[in-house]
């Protein structure tokens, strides 16, 4: 019996799938020839497919692979398993790895964040630790399409602008104070966790299962378990729609990404590692035209855009307004310091 044209059988989708990925590595130039790439492995679904893919890739992108795990000592031995399971993986795969532990709970206390935060930080810092000892600055994490859906959520649930809903980028900066800095690369960005899982099931991969990927206290397993539930139950392609949602508001983006350099170097100027932006000029623009500057002048400054919500470039946007002397406090240590003629930004 012939397969139908519209279907795909599992090993014609167990070939396209490293296809479809290499694809999406060229046309975003997302690893360079000869570039040492790490790969952060949770022991996951999607991290183990992504670190196999990349596998089978290696000769092809001419990349050297490098396996990092962390260990966030947040769920006992569970965590630890994850730790031991990701070792081995790397072992039989014949891949390299740094696999380390870190007390997320005493970071957290510490510097006063949620513990999503806190995690985050933790885990960015301690890659670029391992990118720093390898002399590198790229690393791959497995987000797929489901979290690019779910992210999208996220920030519409919190109160996103337009960047908000244009969800991850395939490439971003990551900066800290007194680290390397890192370009992290989503290659599996347009590939979904059915995808995923399948991939894993025809290659006899056996990923963990986070136990707390079910629990109903992160916002992030809400939406995955509750909303998309129920926004499915309105629209069977949703996620399909918000994926189309994410590709228009980066197309537009675009658009005020050339505005802004066009304008930059009239509005903006540096010193010593604060950026000054002219009053009366800033003022003059359109408000739009004015958020998207502010959000390349906070990128600039903290290397990303991550806890910087449609709320802080808004306040950010009416400080302009006030009086001299005033100052506007801002995630991540950024202040906004208003003076007669200027206000300027800087990481205190």
């Amino acid at each position: 019996m012939l397969t139908p044209k519209s279907e795909s059988s599992p090993n014609t989708q167990k070939e396209q799938l490293p296809e479809t990925v290499a694809g999406y590595i060229h046309q975003h130039s997302l690893i360079p020839k000869h570039t040492t790439l790490i790969v952060g492995v949770s022991g996951g679904t999607d991290s183990v497919c992504l670190l196999h893919l990349l596998m089978g890739l290696r000769d092809r992108l001419e990349i050297v692979l490098h396996v990092a795990h962390l260990n966030h000592m947040l769920r006992g031995a569970e965590s630890e398993a994850d730790a031991e399971y990701v070792s081995h993986l790397a072992d039989h795969l014949g891949v390299a790895a740094t696999v380390e532990s870190r007390d997320v709970k005493g970071y957290r206390e510490q510097h006063r964040l949620s513990l999503e935060e806190a995690a985050r930080e933790v885990r960015y810092r301690f890659l670029a630790e391992v990118a720093d000892k390898l002399g590198t600055d790229r690393v791959a994490v497995g987000h797929t399409s489901d979290d690019q859906v779910e992210t999208i959520l996220m920030h519409l649930v919190r109160g996103a602008g337009t960047n908000g809903l244009q969800g991850m980028q395939p490439l971003t900066q990551w900066k800290s104070p007194g680290f390397r800095h890192l370009t992290v690369i989503r290659p599996l960005l347009k590939v979904s966790g059915k995808q995923t899982e399948s991939y894993c099931q025809q290659h006899a991969l056996a990923p963990r299962e986070d136990s707390s990927n079910l629990s109903s206290f992160h916002l992030r397993n809400r939406i995955r378990h509750e909303l998309m539930l129920l926004l499915r139950s309105y629209n069977p392609k949703i996620d399909e729609a918000l994926l189309r949602t994410a590709d228009t508001m980066n197309s537009e983006l675009s658009f005020f990404e050339e505005s802004v350099s066009r304008i930059w170097d009239e509005v903006v100027s540096e010193e010593a590692g604060i950026l000054l932006l002219d009053r009366g000029k800033f003022i003059s623009l359109h408000p739009a035209l004015q958020r998207h500057l502010l959000r390349e002048v906070t990128r600039r400054l903290l290397g990303s855009l991550e806890d910087i919500e449609w709320k802080h470039i808004e306040k950010m946007r009416i400080g302009f307004t006030l009086r001299k002397g005033k100052r506007v406090i801002l995630p991540r240590k950024l202040t906004l310091y208003v003076d007669k003629q200027t206000c300027r930004l800087a990481t205190d």
